[in-house]
């Protein structure tokens, strides 16, 4: 790894150390291969991690033969192998009780369905045959039942439907809308009398009003659990039965993205209770859960600080919480052997894609245990730095450099501002930045005010104020890459979704640093944006300004509304805008608008659609056309390439 050392007579610079020797550097040798657009999007990944009932085998979905598939290997990673020989695509495994069968989804004729196959790869066999999209199957504790969620009717409900032959029984009615993108899988009490979900119904209206929800599978009734809570994850049974865990935040308190609070709900009495801990519950975006131990006495979670992602347990008895790993990188979900002897996820790091790692609950280090994706040569892990920022507070960023470095040489910058807004960017992987420092470029990927991972009252310095002091953030991220020595004075800013609202934000505050832009995917106008986003945009666009919808504080929409502001953009800059035209969650037209603004302001505008694309470019070939038209903006305008 590229060793850079810090001058201690430095204040507000960098100085660093020339390369180390090839050896020393990510992929020498291996079969990596160069990073290029073409090879960004052929990274091998892997997600969905769980082990088997009795520990001896793991499964996991990879798309490592070229699509999406189930495999199955023993608990060391040894013995891989496809389950499913054939040209399907799997996704959202789930083992049976008795380890005998795999419920998984697989796309048919536009929509999803369950399906179930022995470990061996035999008796596959579809179970469900509905024009509904399922979401994640999950097994009642006798094993002849799958219960999952759909949208049926425009509302998303919890349904159930019969192994033996595929009978669907609807359970609720009006659980959540049908574009609430979060809570995917419903939970089972271990006798299978009961099943725990999160739904709205009690207040759809509300900005993030998830509630704990209970349903009696014998009865059909079904009560609330939580009131004053704002559920942040699927809720999680104790194997004892006794505790439904969750990690939440008060409906009083600001959206804390990534740092919420942990929950049990007491059972049978269903008293509420948090768990009054030192560190957080990361959870990015509702899609990751805590889980319990085999014995019932702990719980295990996921915590982001300063940029890197830690395993931490926490004793439900005592409420102290103890960290199991000391690792840099990122990990999502999580899988804990049945036996209690280990922890499954899959890491990246910042010179690294995702690779299966286990950690020994009885101590020690984590071990990776594949290596499939290839690698990329020439890979230098980013340097943690910081910054001042307007109001004197510093900032996190991370800088990626050239490969073959020379500080006596002069580079042109890019700026990256991440999405998610209070989640974070975090000390992973992020093939785009490597890319573009390749292409010859600082690249400086900030922790703007708001992000997770730095404690909640450096998330509070955005509250009421999305936009407005971040963008101040990327604006003086701008000035300080400026100030470095072996800067050619050249500057670019880039994100997508809260990415590009920061960027425009930035260019509202002050764009004399910069010298070209590339919002992609964002938001310019919050009150447009509630009237056409999701429910999850429109909880959000309410949280961001103090719990006001557009029209009760209509001067503060005003202000948060960058599209309102661009004569404050110099004439000139240009700008690359791209924007997927089935996005709900940053509405298209939200680009479209800002497009004509600016070139009312007299900028330069580059603008793409595509057709298919939702939120983001996850189509290979529009990540290649996207991101290859942003190396293009920046050469031209940076290198002053033709």
């Amino acid at each position: 790894m590229l060793q850079l050392r810090i001058a201690a007579s430095l204040i507000v610079g960098v100085a660093l150390a020339a390369p180390a020797t090839a050896s020393a550097q990510r992929g020498a040798g291996g079969g990596a291969r160069p990073l290029t657009l073409q090879t960004m999007v052929e990274g091998v990944r892997i997600g969905d991690v769980q082990f088997s009932p009795d520990g001896k085998s793991l499964i996991l979905v990879s798309n490592r033969s070229g699509r999406s598939k189930i495999w199955i290997m023993d608990r060391d990673g040894g013995n891989a192998r496809a389950m499913i020989g054939d040209q399907g695509s799997e996704s959202s495994p789930a083992w049976s009780p008795d380890g005998q069968w795999v419920a998984f989804l697989r796309r048919g004729s536009g929509s999803s369905d369950i399906w179930v196959v022995r470990p061996d790869g035999s008796a596959l066999r579809q179970v469900t045959r509905t024009p509904d999209n399922e979401g994640v199957p999950s097994w009642s504790p006798d094993g002849k039942r799958i219960a999952f969620i759909a949208v049926r009717d425009s509302l998303q409900d919890v349904f159930v439907a019969n192994v033996a032959d595929g009978a669907v029984t609807q359970l609720t009615r009006g659980a959540n809308p049908w574009d609430e993108p979060r809570w995917r899988r419903p939970e089972w009490s271990p006798d299978g009398r009961w099943i725990v979900y999160v739904s709205n119904r009690s207040d759809p209206n509300e900005a993030f009003g998830d509630d704990l929800w209970l349903l009696d599978t014998h009865t059909g009734a079904t009560e609330k659990l939580t009131a004053d809570l704002s559920v942040m994850s699927s809720p999680r049974w104790s194997p004892d039965g006794r505790h439904i865990a969750f990690n939440a935040m008060k409906k009083s308190e600001f959206w804390y993205g990534d740092m919420s609070d942990a929950y049990v709900v007491e059972m049978p009495s269903q008293t509420v209770r948090r768990i009054a801990m030192d560190p957080y519950v990361s959870d990015r975006n509702g899609s990751i859960s805590m889980e319990w131990s085999p014995s019932s006495d702990r719980l295990y979670f996921r915590y982001e600080w300063e940029g890197d992602v830690n395993l931490w347990t926490v004793a439900l008895e005592s409420g102290v919480a103890t960290k199991i790993t000391y690792e840099e990188g990122a990990f999502g979900e999580i899988a804990v052997n049945p036996d209690g002897s280990q922890v499954a996820y899959v890491r990246s790091t910042p010179t690294r894609a995702g690779e299966l790692t286990i950690v020994d609950l009885a101590g020690g280090t984590p071990k990776q245990v594949t290596s499939w994706d290839r690698g990329y040569t020439n890979l230098q892990a980013p340097r943690k730095i910081t910054f001042r920022s307007q109001d004197g507070h510093y900032i996190l960023g991370y800088l990626y450099l050239p490969p073959n470095f020379d500080p006596a040489k002069k580079y042109p910058a890019a700026l990256q501002v991440h999405g998610g807004g209070n989640n974070a960017n975090g000390n992973g992987f992020h093939v785009l930045e490597h890319l573009i420092a390749h292409s010859g470029y600082l690249v400086l990927a900030i922790e703007y005010r708001g992000s997770a991972g730095h404690g909640r009252a450096f998330q509070d310095l955005s509250l009421g104020d999305w936009a407005a002091g971040q963008g101040w953030d990327a604006v003086h991220a701008a000035r300080f890459i400026k100030s470095l020595p072996y800067s050619n004075g050249k500057v670019g800013i880039y994100g997508g979704s809260y990415g590009g609202i920061t960027t425009l934000a930035a260019l509202t505050r002050d764009s004399e640093p910069f010298d070209a832009a590339a919002p992609l995917y964002g938001i310019y106008d919050w009150q447009t944006a509630y009237e056409n986003g999701d429910v999850l945009m429109r909880s959000w666009v309410i949280e961001g300004h103090k719990g006001f919808r557009p029209g009760e504080k209509p001067e503060l929409y005003e202000r948060t509304a960058t599209i309102r502001h661009l004569d404050k953009i110099r004439p000139g800059l240009p700008f690359l805008i791209i924007h997927g035209e089935q996005d709900r969650r940053a509405p298209y037209g939200q680009s479209m608008a800002l497009v004509d603004s600016l070139k009312a302001n007299g900028n330069p505008v580059e603008f793409l659609s595509y057709p298919g694309e939702q939120h983001g470019f996850r189509q290979p070939q529009n990540r290649i056309d996207a991101y290859g038209r942003l190396l293009k903006l920046f050469d031209r305008y940076l290198k002053g390439a033709k």
